[in-house]
């Protein structure tokens, strides 16, 4: 089973050599190494060929974004199976041999297998991926059952279970299926939605690929999640009105958990808008929510008791420190 390592990267010199040496010292070699430079301006590109030359195939783009790069190197691969890897992420040797291992012996029914992930450089991430999700004590191999209903967890607040750093997807299911260019924020996590409905899901339980999410890190857009910027909404407003259209989805027991997922979006947005008294973008938002089927009344009370509900905790927090913490302790 021949398998092509793809790797996007953007101003990550040195990240990306350490995870193209990841990738080089697996136990069982992948047959191709695709980096897709995504118009980095601090040499990645010649520090790749002069350390590198041609064991890896280097494709130079100007700035598109992660999922256009992806599926450039797609489009490219060659493999039966295309390995993801972020450059600021390195594998553990036996990645992908445990992973060939775990889909050999499963079954061609499975197109996606996954692993465990461990972080470095938080405090705040001493847990594995499988730990934060209660899966200690899993099989070294397994299926994994309605994977759906991992990817509306993790989007819900759960802790993702599944982790584009540690995917191995046959090529084959890109033919109908690719990165959404227009989506800045959880791009991944549309895919594997969309893949969760086309092949089965499988796991090497093994911590096999570490993480960085030191504070240190360059900045990506994943943390427009944290933030109130208008492009987390649209990209999330964008992704939930997708996967609705979707007839796998219109069928699904999943329906009415991604349009609450997406009423709930609205509101926030709307609200932040509200805020920022931004009166024209707010209405348009308003009447998104219309679109769902709620009321104008209902509308205003639920925004007026999140303004409520936002208010009092402001006001409980130091009343809490000071029970915590009284002066003269």
């Amino acid at each position: 089973m021949k398998v092509s390592a793809l790797i996007p990267t953007y101003n990550r010199r040195a990240q990306v050599l350490r995870a193209i040496d990841s990738v080089l010292a697996q136990t069982l070699p992948v047959d191709e190494i695709i980096v897709v430079d995504d118009g980095s301006r601090d040499g990645s590109a010649e520090a790749i060929r002069c350390r590198y030359g041609s064991r890896v195939a280097l494709i130079q783009q100007e700035n598109a974004g992660v999922s256009a790069a992806r599926n450039r190197g797609i489009h490219h691969a060659r493999g039966e199976w295309i390995a993801f890897l972020d450059s600021d992420d390195i594998w553990l040797p036996e990645k992908i041999e445990r992973q060939l291992g775990a889909v050999a012996t499963l079954g061609d029914d499975f197109g996606l297998c996954f692993t465990d992930c461990a972080f470095d450089g938080s405090p705040d991430l001493k847990l594995s991926v499988f730990e934060e999700n209660g899966l200690e004590n899993v099989p070294n191999l397994a299926p994994l059952e309605d994977p759906a209903s991992y990817v509306l967890a993790g989007l819900a607040g759960r802790f993702p279970l599944i982790w584009t750093q540690s995917l191995l997807i046959r090529r084959t299911l890109f033919e109908k299926i690719a990165f959404d260019e227009a989506l800045i924020i959880q791009e991944d996590t549309d895919v594997i939605f969309r893949l969760s409905f086309k092949t089965r899901f499988c796991f090497a339980s093994a911590q096999l690929v570490r993480i960085d999410r030191a504070p240190s890190r360059t900045d990506g857009l994943c943390n427009l999640y944290a933030t109130r910027d208008d492009r987390k909404y649209e990209n999330l407003i964008r992704l939930y009105t997708q996967w609705l259209a979707m007839p796998e989805v219109a069928s699904a027991d999943s329906s009415w958990i991604i349009q609450n997922m997406l009423r709930l979006i609205c509101y926030d947005s709307a609200e932040c808008k509200i805020h920022q008294l931004r009166l024209a973008p707010a209405l348009r938002e308003i009447n998104r929510l219309r679109g769902l089927g709620d009321s104008y009344g209902s509308i205003v009370a639920t925004l007026l008791s999140r303004k409520i509900a936002k208010v009092r905790r402001r006001f409980e927090r130091p009343e809490r420190q000071n029970v915590e913490n009284p002066v003269g302790t």
